[in-house]
């Protein structure tokens, strides 16, 4: 493959990282497969042991390779789940989109006193009791969320966790006739804490989406407040305009 060496190009290892990026979103290369030698790749690109190593070491920052003293390169990229940021749905009806078999791998259901964060965000008062929703969302043995959501206390909702591993607005609809009729989202990335590494079983430190979303009934009650945290791995958003 031809790299643009003129003056002023992009540095040689920056475009290898672009070409071999390009090709593993594409599927040129597998997840879980050996992934090119250093060897190899110099002689693909004409280029030093140096600049392959540069381009070995950004794509594995940015989560595409693994590297592993003894064993060799793999790659560690799979394709992400792709939501559109268009309508308010619930993360089952997400993967059912994307053709996903979803799973809960972890779930706890509480009754709490909300504090002063909470309280904000659910318009009620720090002394007000409300529901907390501690849950992972799966896909095979990937997890691909993990959420906590505090559920205004409009009514009782049962404890037993039974209840709430499938989707929770088809719970809400069907066993408590509350229906979510709208929301707004916020996006922003940040590093995953002890605690998100501990849930998504990923590094910490490394990228992950932070969506928090209030949601509301048909009443304009507000229902929800939830924080959910995806892998940047794993995970992408798409805007409709």
């Amino acid at each position: 493959m031809t790299l643009n060496r003129e003056k002023g190009a992009a540095p040689l290892y920056s475009q290898i990282v672009e070409i071999i990026r390009s090709q593993i979103e594409n599927g040129d290369f597998v997840k879980g497969e050996m992934f090119l030698t250093e060897k190899r790749l110099q002689e693909i690109y004409q280029v030093s042991r140096i600049t392959v190593r540069q381009a070995i070491n950004e794509l594995e920052n940015e989560g595409y390779l693994q590297c592993a003293r003894g064993i060799g390169t793999t790659v560690v990229y799979g394709k992400k789940i792709d939501e559109n940021l268009k309508n308010l749905v619930s993360f089952t009806d997400e993967m059912k989109l994307h053709g996903k078999v979803m799973n809960t791998s972890y779930c706890d259901m509480a009754l709490i006193r909300a504090g002063k964060s909470v309280a904000v965000q659910l318009e009620i008062e720090p002394e007000d009791e409300c529901y907390q929703l501690t849950r992972v969302r799966s896909v095979g043995k990937e997890a691909i969320v993990y959420s906590v959501t505090w559920l205004k206390k409009i009514r009782e909702y049962p404890l037993d966790t039974k209840y709430y591993m499938e989707s929770l607005y088809q719970f809400l609809q069907t066993d408590c006739n509350i229906k979510v009729v709208k929301g707004r989202d916020t996006l922003e990335a940040v590093a995953a804490t002890a605690e998100i590494s501990r849930y998504l079983a990923i590094p910490e430190g490394v990228p992950v989406f932070k969506r928090v979303r209030k949601a509301y009934g048909e009443n304009g009650e507000i229902v929800e407040y939830t924080i959910c945290y995806y892998p940047g791995d794993r995970y992408k958003y798409s805007v409709e305009l």
